[in-house]
């Protein structure tokens, strides 16, 4: 099955794009993506979704935490996190080839509350990336919603059917649980994602855990050890990467200098914004900026394939 989902993949991208790079189809949220090279770490900013791979293998690392998955299986993120993503396994021969289908809550949930009690969906949530085998239930609605690619017409009408089936394999399967806790209301993971939604929105502004805590309606230690045990990072930790995250697109993609991005994104020293932003990318921002005004094509597919932007 999963040669068959390559195949229908690597026709689709040769068909619209060249040896590499990544095309957003017509149906909503479905992102197709080929590599023939082996690619440096990238930091982006994981939304929830699927991830899955046909051929090749990719890296991801949030925090202290790494997941590899590859040819036949799926990443399932349930949770709102800046990752470190890498593809580590691709060639001309053979290139990394995959996809991205955003997750949608509102199906989801629609889903989850027809189910009958199961008791892999009770309890906390966990580490918010899971690597699931690619089985041939998935496969099967995988197909179909590619299949919508050359008859777009019938996207408005199908795509919602598709998902459907696509959430209930999720539910059943072994990420089934964080599935669930992230559209059920009295889910942790539904209401940390609310605190989130509000660090992305106000991230150039100083905040506290409790302050954080009191969107999620918890006491700040429940919040920051939930928090961790979803993202793998304490909730400043995450501030400080939306932050950096957003200054790097404004340098590379807006030609903002280094100094005003720093204050853009809410730092009083540029000098500790230079230090943070080196030891996270590996380079000083000035360095990087230069680098992006000498490769523009270079950066800005760089910051496609991750969704950088915050907001």
């Amino acid at each position: 099955m999963n040669s068959e989902l390559n195949a229908v993949i690597t026709r689709i991208l040769d068909a619209h794009i060249g040896p590499d790079g990544f095309y957003a189809t017509p149906v909503p949220g479905l992102t197709l993506m080929r590599s023939t090279l082996a690619l440096p770490p990238q930091h982006m900013q994981y939304r929830p979704k699927i991830c899955f791979v046909t051929q090749g293998a990719k890296s991801i690392m949030v925090a202290d935490r790494t997941v590899t998955y590859g040819a036949g299986q799926t990443l399932v993120v349930t949770v709102e996190v800046p990752v470190l993503s890498q593809i580590v396994e691709a060639t001309p021969n053979h290139p990394f080839t995959g996809a991205t289908l955003e997750l949608d809550p509102e199906i989801i949930l629609d889903v989850v509350t027809r189910l009958e009690p199961m008791s892999h969906l009770q309890g906390p949530a966990g580490f918010g990336l899971v690597v699931n085998d690619l089985d041939a239930q998935m496969t099967g609605s995988l197909l179909r919603l590619l299949d919508l690619i050359r008859q777009p017409q019938a996207v408005e009408i199908l795509y919602p059917a598709i998902m459907r089936e696509i959430s209930y394999w999720l539910l059943i399967g072994p990420a089934g649980r964080n599935v669930a806790r992230m559209v059920l209301p009295e889910g942790q993971p539904l209401r940390i994602a609310a605190a989130i939604v509000y660090m992305r929105e106000n991230f150039d502004v100083p905040m506290s855990v409790a302050e954080l805590a009191g969107k999620a309606g918890m006491s700040p230690s429940t919040f920051h050890q939930h928090f961790k045990a979803l993202t793998s990072m304490s909730p400043l930790q995450y501030q400080k990467q939306l932050r950096l995250l957003e200054a790097r697109r404004l340098m590379v993609t807006e030609g903002v200098k280094a100094g005003v991005a720093a204050v853009s994104v809410g730092y009083e020293s540029v000098s500790q914004f230079s230090r943070e932003y080196a030891r996270m990318f590996g380079a000083p921002p000035r360095r990087e900026a230069q680098h992006a005004k000498a490769d523009p094509a270079r950066f800005a597919a760089l910051l496609d394939g991750g969704s950088t932007a915050i907001h």
